[in-house]
């Protein structure tokens, strides 16, 4: 069904301009019921366009989504080679598989195969199995096998490790300073958006709900209260996990957040894909509790934690993208969420229970008023 937000393919346009433009995804921006057209945004190009229905038809699902063959490939194994193959040319046939890329690959291609790590997981291997080919062994490799042995399942290693490598393409290489630089934002949220409703529900679940990454001494302790957490039959009804401090989650978390906060330089794009995928987000289950964590990780900021030190101002400008997205926040809140450093205090958890916020309007008053 065509609808805000989904991506869609042009086809059958007649003009020679458009003939260049067929067979390109579009993101669906706008419906123009006076003109009986779709605004659209289209891959690789730097204006919007308004295409008639007929000129636009639904994706299929990418095929690491919903082939057996490509789950049945057995490419994992153990972690600890992942070094040694990431850069070694694999057969032909396992060139396909899933999660499989290389960085001479096309752009949109590696993002959807990165993607396919949050879309399906392969959940008949253990985690000391697990080994990741190409180029997603590189992004994996950040965060040590060592740190998830603990509470981690084979869903949750392929989902960090696709969101490091989504968050690596948003920049132009795996956990870069937030600079954009030569990054892809653009073409990671169409990747996001065309496997949506699945890969934005383990996006946002990774940072609500994620699993224990630490030393294994420190397990024990918090055991109970993760798994009282995480252990939900649909992964949209996850609670909040404990907070955390080591610096291997910090790692782990610089993938979905990085992936959000780069959304900021699609601000000033025509086709802002930047709203529209929050606008998903916003209507998402998760989205209460997806606020909830960066609150909790800016409030920790101003305790000096590793976790606040190192993710801390990230989610604040993250917060102040999403209240402001329609330009509407006024000068004192905007310089207090961007400032170098934050003065919440951690109570802000308990006005968080007392006040649920449910759309972007609902956080930009409580920001302003929290910054009074």
């Amino acid at each position: 069904e065509l609808d805000v937000g989904v991506v869609a393919l042009v086809h059958s346009l007649q003009s020679a301009r458009g003939k260049v433009l067929n067979g390109r995804r579009c993101i669906l921006i706008e419906y123009l019921s006076k003109d009986e057209r779709w605004k659209v945004q289209i891959q690789d190009e730097s204006t919007t366009t308004a295409l008639k229905v007929g000129n636009i038809k639904l994706t299929r699902r990418p095929v690491g989504a919903t082939h057996p063959e490509y789950l049945e490939m057995s490419l994992w194994y153990t972690q600890q080679f992942s070094a040694m193959l990431a850069g070694r040319t694999l057969e032909k046939k396992y060139r396909n598989a899933r999660g499989v890329t290389f960085e001479d690959d096309e752009p949109y291609y590696r993002a959807r195969k990165f993607v396919e790590f949050l879309d399906h997981c392969t959940d008949g291997y253990e985690p000391h199995q697990t080994i990741m080919h190409g180029e997603i062994a590189r992004y994996y490799s950040v965060v040590p096998e060592t740190s998830q042995s603990c509470d981690a399942t084979m869903g949750n290693l392929e989902y960090t490790a696709g969101c490091i490598a989504l968050s690596g393409m948003c920049y132009g290489r795996a956990m870069r300073a937030m600079d954009c630089g030569d990054g892809r934002p653009d073409i990671v949220v169409f990747a996001l958006l065309e496997s949506a409703p699945v890969s934005l529900s383990v996006l946002l679940s990774h940072v609500v709900s994620t699993h224990y990454i630490g030393p294994e001494s420190g397990y024990d302790r918090v055991r109970d209260d993760f798994r009282s957490s995480r252990l939900k039959m649909n992964i949209d009804d996850c609670e909040l996990t404990p907070d955390q401090c080591s610096k291997d989650y910090c790692n782990a978390m610089k993938g979905p957040l990085g992936i959000l906060y780069s959304l900021n330089k699609l601000m000033s794009t025509p086709g802002r894909l930047d709203k529209i995928l929050f606008g998903r987000i916003e209507k998402h289950p998760l989205f209460s509790k997806t606020l909830h964590r960066l609150f909790r990780l800016a409030a920790r900021e101003s305790k000096g934690t590793q976790d606040g030190v190192e993710l801390g101002y990230t989610a604040r400008c993250i917060l102040m993208h999403m209240a402001d997205m329609d330009g509407q926040m006024d000068d004192a809140t905007y310089k207090s969420l961007t400032a170098d450093s934050c003065s919440w205090g951690i109570g802000i958890q308990q006005q968080l229970l007392v006040k649920v916020i449910t759309s972007y309007e609902e956080l930009l008053e409580f920001l302003q008023e929290l910054l009074k």
